[in-house]
């Protein structure tokens, strides 16, 4: 059982590592697709398997517990041990391990009052060939000053082929020369025999941890490992608002010294700002996100809930092909219609009386664009609740007498409440957070929202305030968090209707 679902789990990893890093991340480069995130799926696959290898042969010792013996411990150990072997051999001879590579620029160096200096040169080595001298003084890579540690960690830290160059005093004269990294065998450094039993130790941990440890429990302190980047970067910004500056998660005052807590940051609440030449306050900038929002959810409400009644209840010709339409529409990227949007926008303004308000750098305008995103989305979401609700209820409330919209109206509609409050939720949420069609469609900071108003903020005109950009988002957050605080029951009620529709 143990070697079975080890080698089960192992060969799925190398073969989804394998998918990522040597089909897909090649097949992107080659249609020009400037990405690296299949790549870097494809190392994090290959760095967790140990790790889920030796969890799986502790899991997998299970079934031989016996408060009798001590045989599941055992084979656990023996398991985890075996396994920690085979892959510490692989890393070995894919010099990933003990016999692994290392950056150099093959010189000796010593720290001296005056600089680094090169004692030594490996002839024929990339320092020799790039004209390196034993007793030059290196003072600096480009114009960032190093000493011995500098140097050898920027060294270390480079990759191959990568060039440096370097300033060298020599006879008391400044010279630059550019030297390129090459890739050498790591020293030998011996038998390190603390780090290997600290490394069995940790496999063993890790197997322990498979053997004792509830299973109920494994999922979740997965999933807790998982999220600890996004937790980290949530716990940044929580403290970037109220710091001067920080370095990681450490908050630092103007003079670098540790606890430069400060309320600065959110002086925008009350402060007024010069953008483009106009004085706006952030509570301006919020009420046009609160408008755009406001605006979609009512509208999309309203609009959904009729088309997706239509849909579900009534047969009319061109019903199956609508359907068909509006998935389609509901899948077009938003990025591929902004200049026919803008087109319509520009002939919208032309009407006289209401074109100021729908045109292009109108606030209206962009709800209007925003609610024709929104509505395949939600029409299809309205038609999965309304599929659900038996015809006996409304055929009665017919054959009582009530008229179609009033059947419709009051009776329908209370049944399928929690579908709308999803909708309404998502619709606000995307209006609230809607940054590509503002930021598209309006001209001057005055028609601005938070997310165009935080790209703002980091404009290439001034430099960016990092410290003030996590306040403004923080505060543009605080509504997002009181929906899904108090409106998460009915977020998950979009499962309950929107999978189960049918045409």
């Amino acid at each position: 059982i143990i070697v079975r679902n080890s080698v089960i789990v192992g060969a799925v990893l190398l073969l989804l590592a394998f998918v990522f890093g040597s089909i897909l991340a090649p097949l992107l480069e080659s249609l020009n697709v400037d990405e690296e995130f299949t790549t870097l799926l494809g190392d994090v696959l290959i760095v967790l398997l140990p790790v889920v290898l030796y969890v799986t042969i502790g899991i997998s010792a299970r079934a031989f517990r016996d408060p009798r013996s001590n045989s599941a411990p055992l084979l656990m150990l023996a398991g985890v041990t075996l396994a920690w072997l085979v892959v510490s051999g692989v890393q070995t001879l894919n010099t990933d391990g003990s016999a692994a590579t290392v950056p150099s620029l093959q010189f000796t160096l010593a720290q001296t009052d005056d600089g680094v200096r090169v004692e030594a040169l490996e002839p024929g080595g990339t320092a020799e060939t790039a004209g390196v001298q034993v007793g030059d003084v290196i003072t600096a890579i480009r114009r960032d000053p190093v000493d011995l540690a500098a140097l050898e960690a920027g060294i270390a830290q480079s990759e191959d082929d990568t060039p440096l160059r370097l300033r060298i005093q020599r006879d008391g004269e400044e010279l630059q020369l550019t030297v390129r990294t090459v890739m050498v065998a790591a020293p030998d450094q011996g038998i390190d025999v603390l780090g290997i039993v600290s490394a069995w130790l940790g496999v063993a941990l890790l197997g322990a941890l498979g053997l004792y440890v509830p299973g109920g429990w494994i999922p979740y302190m997965a999933l807790s490992l998982g999220l600890l980047p996004l937790l980290l970067g949530y716990a940044w910004l929580l403290i970037a608002t109220f710091s001067y500056r920080t370095e990681g998660l450490l908050p630092l005052g103007p003079d670098g010294s540790f606890g430069g807590l400060t309320l600065d940051n959110w002086s925008f609440l009350t402060d007024q700002m010069v953008v483009g030449g106009q004085t706006l306050t952030i509570w301006s900038i919020t009420l046009n996100s609160f408008f755009i929002a406001v605006s979609m959810t009512l509208v999309s409400l309203v609009l959904c809930s009729m088309g997706a009644y239509a849909l579900s209840r009534m047969e009319f010709r061109g019903r199956r092909m609508f359907l068909a339409m509006t998935l389609i529409l509901h899948g077009f990227p938003a990025v591929t219609l902004l200049i026919p949007i803008y087109l319509v926008l520009i002939g919208l303004g032309a009407l006289p009386l209401i074109g100021q308000y729908i045109g292009f750098n109108s606030l209206g305008g962009i709800a209007l664009v925003m609610v024709a995103f929104e509505l395949p989305f939600g029409i299809w979401l309205m038609k999965g609740f309304f599929d659900n609700i038996s015809w006996d209820i409304e055929r009665s409330a017919l054959i009582d007498g009530a008229t179609r919209w009033r059947t419709f109206w009051e009776i329908i509609l209370p049944q399928i409440r929690p579908g709308l409050l999803a909708l309404g939720i998502f619709a606000f949420i995307g209006g609230w957070n809607a940054y590509l069609i503002p930021a598209t469609y309006t001209i001057g900071p005055s028609m601005a929202n938070l997310p165009v108003y935080i790209r703002q903020l980091t404009g290439e005109v001034n430099p960016a305030g990092w410290n003030l950009v996590a306040a403004v988002g923080l505060f543009q957050m605080v509504p997002i968090l009181v929906f899904f605080i108090f409106g998460q029951e009915y977020l998950l009620n979009i499962y309950a209707g929107g999978t189960k529709g049918n045409s």
